[in-house]
């Protein structure tokens, strides 16, 4: 900051405008794009700045490419490298694509690795980056109207084609049409982390295979320059290869401050049975050539994460123990999680069940993500209730529902699976196999805690409109069964309006969590109703403070409090405490409220009424009719909100953990000691059609007290 004070007295003893100042300090305090031919240290350059030399052109996709004969390969490779002399060039040390042919392509395949590129696109512009073969971070003009309809608004820099995993940028940080803009890419197994201009857009993500969804991303692949037909510029393109080693610990750093050493690296303390068939050499735990056995922990574990380091020889066998009851064989009275070098000739003909990585007999995981025999490998285990999920490398490899298994590969379905705990270890099999850095975290663990508040927008001179009237900048979807994909349309745009069709359950997110806001939102119901609600009350809401894992409720919403909006009950507080679906660690929510009784017992704010702390629940609006009933188009006597059809305004003023919640105009609900006291804002859909004309956060004590205008 000390230049930029500079400039501004230099400029200002020139007496230089105002307006030119602040553009030239706005200029020296942005990102700045990596100058031309400056090599990163240690990276590579992918591009030499001259000619199209380490490229190629593009054949098929990965799954038809792997089904083609050396011959048929190298005939349609020479074809398309063609195409690619007649569409790409260098102009100026840039890469050029004139908009016809197809996408570019490094000549060499890539695992693990970190990537800078530099890209440019013009109006309409439509392209992505291909990482291993697999589409895409997104590129696209963020402007054009046309793309709105795929959330281009969103930004560039996620992972489109996503639909279980998260699609859209956390934050839209693309300069205007006709201006570079530079990606740093880093990726470790299935997952990876952009940045767009220096600013954080895709964190940890997961790279689905669009190819084949049903198994992860390639371990190696091409890297690919997207084509779709409009004119392309790209410079500055650099890579490091990661190794295995930098690997193991990126993987290790995820949720490192969760997990508890089992082994300390010298002795056997903490671990019992066949102690004399294993040893300790270089920090690692090592099955004796020609012993066997059961090594385990003295303490026995429930539901938990278990990761670790482990090194096979050539040949090697040994498995990983889970649940094991101390007696019999592992994968009987236990489960045996296999650790194998799985590509050695000598298990060619073994049944998928015995491959690394599998339940043995039971569950068979992917195969071709382990590294070659003598390289230690990353794995992560998570067992919780019926539920196992084995990751390999950053890779997910297998993931299943152990109470839905039918038989065995030797019959009947052994008792091992149904046990709720048991003993951790290793299953020794003759073979020198090395296991270090052996950590464990018990589930569900302590309740988590919710980050800074700090982190949180608070609007202050005037609003934020969380809708612009033109399209979902700022939201992403969760669509319970669907996730992050949305294929019918639920949340669109329509005549300015937020059109919410109803069809399922979730809700329209935003990226940014809120703090300290008077919030107004305008809506009103359409007509239609879908599936179980169709004849019930039309039923939405806004849930404020959300936090925690997207379908961290009932696998469908956040954990948050919400802001209820159904027929006869718009206005009502839920507390809706949440879990995470995979770790069912819990994300507390709680309130207190002053509370009185209604004629059934239900919980009605009452001013004055006895204070009571919720962590779930709801607490009725003040004049909710005790006769309320779940029919479509039932309206209370008392109801403020405005009849069907017509638009009803309402208003929550969160000051710090004070919540007031108002329905035209009128105070229906109130609470306090709010916690979690910020977060996101959720618009849900619960099978009713609804529209949102106004949805903006004002500074409180700032919000206008202006009309409700009805159509």
């Amino acid at each position: 900051m000390g230049n930029l004070k500079s400039v501004l007295l230099s400029l200002q003893r020139t007496r230089v405008t105002r307006f030119a100042a602040l553009l030239l300090v706005a200029a020296l305090a942005a990102p700045k794009l990596m100058a031309q031919g400056d090599v990163p240290e240690g990276f590579t350059p992918l591009f030499n700045g001259k000619d199209l030399a380490g490229w190629k052109g593009l054949v098929g996709n990965p799954k038809t490419r792997a089904a083609m004969s050396a011959d048929e390969l190298a005939a349609k490779q020479k074809e398309a490298d063609e195409s690619m002399n007649a569409h790409w060039s260098v102009q100026d040390g840039v890469l050029v694509f004139d908009g016809e042919g197809q996408s570019l392509c490094t000549a060499k395949n890539y695992g693990d690795f970190e990537l800078f590129v530099d890209w440019k696109i013009l109006e309409g512009g439509d392209s992505g980056i291909y990482l291993r073969g697999t589409p895409q971070l997104q590129i696209w003009d963020t402007e054009f109207e046309k793309y709105f309809r795929h959330g281009a608004e969103n930004g560039s820099g996620a992972f489109w084609n996503n639909k279980k995993n998260p699609r859209f940028p956390l934050v839209k940080a693309d300069r205007p049409v006709g201006e570079w803009n530079s990606f740093h890419v880093k990726m470790v197994g299935e997952r990876a982390t952009a940045k767009l201009n220096g600013k954080l857009v895709t964190d940890n993500v997961v790279l689905e295979n669009y190819w084949d969804r049903e198994l992860p991303i390639y371990p190696s692949e091409q890297i690919e320059l997207q084509n779709h037909g409009n004119t392309l510029y790209f410079r500055n393109i650099y890579i490091r290869e990661i190794g295995a080693e930098e690997a193991n610990e990126i993987l290790a750093k995820r949720d490192a401050d969760q997990f508890k050493p089992v082994f300390n690296g010298k002795d056997f303390s903490g671990w019992t049975g066949a102690t004399e068939n294993y040893e300790v050499a270089d920090g690692a735990i090592r099955c004796k050539q020609g012993k066997g056995g059961n090594l385990l922990t003295e303490k026995q574990y429930d539901n938990f994460i278990a990761r670790l380091e482990f090194q096979v020889p050539p040949g090697g066998n040994n498995g990983l123990v889970l649940r094991y009851s101390g007696e019999g064989q592992p994968h009987i009275n236990g489960m045996e999680l296999q650790v194998l070098d799985s590509e050695h000739p000598k298990y060619a003909k073994l049944d998928p069940r015995q491959y690394h990585g599998s339940v043995y007999g039971l569950m068979a995981a992917h195969r071709g993500y382990l590294r070659p025999a003598g390289e230690w490998n990353f794995q992560q285990v998570t067992l919780n209730g019926s539920n196992i999920k084995v990751e390999l490398n950053g890779f997910t490899i297998l993931e299943g529902d152990l109470s839905t298994i039918t038989e065995s590969k030797d019959g009947e379905v052994p008792p091992g699976p149904k046990r709720k705990g048991g003993f951790f270890g290793f299953a020794g099999h003759n073979d020198p196999v090395a296991f270090r850095n052996i950590e464990i975290r018990e589930l569900p663990g302590e309740p988590a805690t919710p980050p800074s508040r700090k982190t949180a927008i608070s609007p202050t001179d005037g609003p934020i409109k969380l809708f612009n009237g033109k399209n979902l900048e700022g939201f992403y979807t969760w669509i319970r069964d669907q996730q992050y994909a949305d294929p019918n349309k639920v949340f669109t745009v329509k005549d300015g309006m937020i059109h919410v069709s109803g069809n399922g359950y979730g809700g329209l997110i935003t990226n940014d969590s809120y703090r300290d806001y008077h919030m107004i939102i305008e809506f009103k119901w359409g007509e239609k109703t879908w599936g179980n609600r169709e004849d019930r009350t039309r039923d939405s809401g806004i849930l404020l403070h959300c936090w925690g894992p997207d379908g961290g409720y009932g696998k469908t919403w956040m954990a948050s409090i919400e802001a209820q909006i159904i027929e006869g009950g718009v206005g009502d507080i839920l507390v809706l405490s949440g879990v995470d679906p995979e770790t069912t660690q819990a994300y507390p929510v709680s309130l207190t409220a002053e509370i009185g009784k209604d004629r059934d017992g239900e919980k009605v704010w009452k001013k004055g009424g006895e204070k009571m702390t919720l962590s779930r629940g709801r607490i009725n609006w003040f004049g909710r009719d005790e006769d309320w009933a779940d029919t479509i188009g039932f309206r209370g006597k008392n109801d403020v909100e405005s009849p069907l059809g017509q638009w009803t305004r309402m208003e929550v003023i969160a000051d710090g953990g004070h919540l007031v919640y108002k329905v035209n105009g009128v105070v229906v609900n109130e609470a306090f000691e709010a916690k979690p006291d910020f977060g996101k804002l959720l618009l849900q859909t619960e099978q009713a059609e609804m529209y949102v004309r106004r949805y903006e956060l004002w500074p409180i004590g700032k919000a206008p007290d202006d009309e409700l205008k009805q159509d």
